[in-house]
């Protein structure tokens, strides 16, 4: 079976165990490269890859995701043995950098009244932790107005979850749909007169980026995410909502917020200055 069969069906697998397509296509990238340079199915064969890759410049966090995608498909070629022997480098867990709530007022306030897919796209991303992929996923159908909730269907690891979603919010997406004409499904679409299309992952980060240099404020859809979850924290939400509005599988990968947090609560203390002068 030549290196293109087998990619279709290692991909048809990915699919099937409820990877993500931008998972399924990076995996494959590696998976192709990793056969093009003739690579075996053992753990030794893809150490000299990795090997090789890191002294084309690869930082761990870059091997490490070879690694997953080359687990992965040696799982799928049923070499389980072999997955098990082959370990990623370790990655220093950077904490998250989360918006101040000020910081948020300033990016909405340079949206100009007239965009309001622009603001819905600000709101929906801040107000309810959606991923950038599932923004642009979602479809006119998976919204609820009598109940307020917005369904994510499929979202990583292929679950569905719903999301209540504020009155004022689902009133901004009200007033957008009012200004669609068009028969999409999707409830953003790219705003282009000549065609509606289903909204790029590429336009909303060209959104962010244009809307943050104009506030004087560093923001990417995962900050918003971040400064969702960082700021629920903050407020006394439990962990554990939290962990299921963002639609994490492990507690775990939620818990980082709560470094983030302290991180917000011990400089909010030094600032204070409470203990200056109290001990000679």
């Amino acid at each position: 079976m030549g290196i293109d069969e087998t990619l279709e069906e290692y991909e048809t697998y990915l699919d099937l165990e409820g990877k993500s397509p931008n998972t399924i296509r990076m995996y494959s990238y590696y998976v192709r490269r990793y056969l093009e340079w003739g690579g075996k199915l053992n753990a030794r064969s893809a150490l000299r890859f990795l090997a090789r890759l890191r002294r084309e410049g690869y930082s761990n966090r870059s091997l490490n995701l070879v690694v997953q995608a080359l687990r992965s498909y040696f799982r799928f070629e049923g070499h389980e043995d072999e997955a098990e022997k082959l370990k990623p480098p370790k990655v220093p867990r950077s904490l998250p950098k989360a918006l101040t709530k000020e910081e948020v007022r300033r990016l909405l306030s340079v949206i100009p009244p007239t965009k309001k897919r622009d603001r819905l796209i600000l709101l929906l991303l801040y107000g309810t932790g959606l991923r950038v992929s599932e923004l642009c996923s979602l479809k006119r159908s998976d919204v609820d107005f009598e109940r307020s909730l917005i369904v994510v269907r499929g979202g990583k690891g292929a679950k569905d979850r719903m999301i209540p979603v504020p009155g004022f919010l689902m009133e901004e997406i009200k007033s957008y749909l009012e200004t669609r004409s068009d028969p999409s499904e999707y409830l953003i679409v790219e705003d282009r007169r000549e065609r509606k299309d289903r909204l790029s992952t590429k336009t909303v980060w060209y959104l962010l980026k244009r809307y943050g240099e104009k506030a004087g404020v560093k923001v990417t859809p995962h900050t918003l995410r971040h400064s969702f979850a960082t700021h629920m924290l903050e407020n006394g939400v439990d962990i554990r909502a939290i962990q299921e509005l963002l639609g994490h599988s492990n507690l775990s990968t939620t818990q980082i917020y709560t470094k983030v947090t302290v991180e917000h609560l011990r400089k909010a203390q030094e600032k204070a200055r409470l203990m200056e002068g109290l001990i000679e």
